[in-house]
This record gives C-alpha cells, structure tokens and sequence, in this order.
C-alpha cells in the first residue's frame, strides 16, 4: 500500500456500497482462484454532476446576494445591510464550493473488487482524484455466507418513488456488505456464481 492509501479497519462495510438498479461494476479477471472488479466509467457521471450543479447553483445565489447587499448599501440602505449580504453570500459560497468540490470527487470515484482465493482475502479500494485512496480488507473467514437478497429503493428526482431491486450480499458477522445490485436478479447470478467459487461458499436467493 502506498503513502497515499489509507486502510480503513473494522467490520463494517465503508466502502463501496452503492444500491443502484443498474450493476455498477464490470469484470475485469475471473477464475476459481481469483475475481476483479471495476466500477464503471460512467458509474458515477449522473450523480456527479447533479453535485456539481447544485454547488455552482449555491455560489451563484451567494453571489447575487452579496452584489444586492452592496447595491443596496449604495443606495442608502447602510453598511449594516451590505455587512449582512456578504456574511450570508460567503457562507452560501463556502457551502456552494464545498459541494462542487464533493460533485468532482464523486464524478472521479473509482473502485476495484478483488477477492483472492491464495491470499484468502477480499479488497475493496475506493480512488478519486480528491483525498488519499482507501482500502478496506476481509478476510475469507471472516465472510459467514453470501446472497442474493431482494431489498427497496428510493428512484426518481425530484419525485421519489420505491423500486424493488436486487443486491449480491456478503454476512460478516452482524454486518451486511452490498457488493453490486440491479433490478434484474438475472444480471447478478454469474457474479454471484463466480464470487461463490472464489470464496468456497455455496450463495442463496432470497
């Protein structure tokens, strides 16, 4: 692990999990000792960029609060009101800024799967281009079962609505990792197959 990998320890998933209705990963190896995963390119685009948007829409609100303010002030309404302009625009463009730096790391996330039936380990690693990357490890015996579980989720902007989906799910312990979902229970059950195979454990559908 390089200088700029963080581990990230304990039980609980930290990485990685991501309920969507379309698969999020793609094949990258895959044999009995050994399968890769890597998120898609374009994974992570839509959300990414509604991040983006709604960052840049707060700064330009700030913006146009602080050049009120100052108008205002110029046409007698007091420093006071140009003072407490700039003090709501700059906090409005803090937070605008912050998202749209969180909107990029979003749309610049990457993350691999590896699990190795040599090393008895499984790797989850999350990238972006802000912040170090990190890993997460499980080891094999730690892993109790894996499954194929129905479970909801809110769709749909700005109206939410609940759709049924699938996720290919691993039982640590108390926990639940989520390793990839989609609508179609079809779409997961070669993944299912492989990671089962990997792990030397027999995978449910529920």
């Amino acid at each position: 692990m390089s200088a700029e990998e963080r581990a990230v320890s304990g039980l609980q998933q930290r990485i990685g999990r991501r309920l969507s209705v379309e698969p999020y990963y793609m094949l990258v190896e895959q044999s009995p000792e050994r399968l890769e995963l890597a998120s898609r390119s374009d994974a992570n685009r839509s959300v990414g960029m509604r991040v983006v948007a709604g960052g840049a829409a707060m700064i330009v609100v700030a913006l146009i609060i602080a050049v009120s303010g100052l108008w205002s002030a110029g046409a007698g309404s007091g420093f006071a009101v140009a003072a407490l302009a700039s003090v709501i625009g700059g906090l409005l463009g803090g937070l605008g800024f912050q998202r749209m730096l969180g909107g990029y790391a979003v749309l610049t996330t990457y993350n691999t799967l590896v699990a190795d039936a040599e090393a008895q380990t499984l790797v989850l690693r999350q990238a972006s281009r802000v912040g170090a990357a990190r890993t997460q490890l499980l080891r094999f015996h730690q892993i109790t079962s894996l499954r194929l579980n129905r479970r909801p989720l809110a769709v749909g902007w700005p109206i939410r609505r609940l759709q049924p989906i699938v996720a290919l799910e691993l039982l640590v312990g108390e926990y639940v990792w989520v390793i990839e979902t989609a609508a179609d229970a079809g779409d997961l059950v070669a993944l299912a197959q492989a990671l089962a195979t990997v792990l030397d454990k027999e995978f449910v559908r529920e």
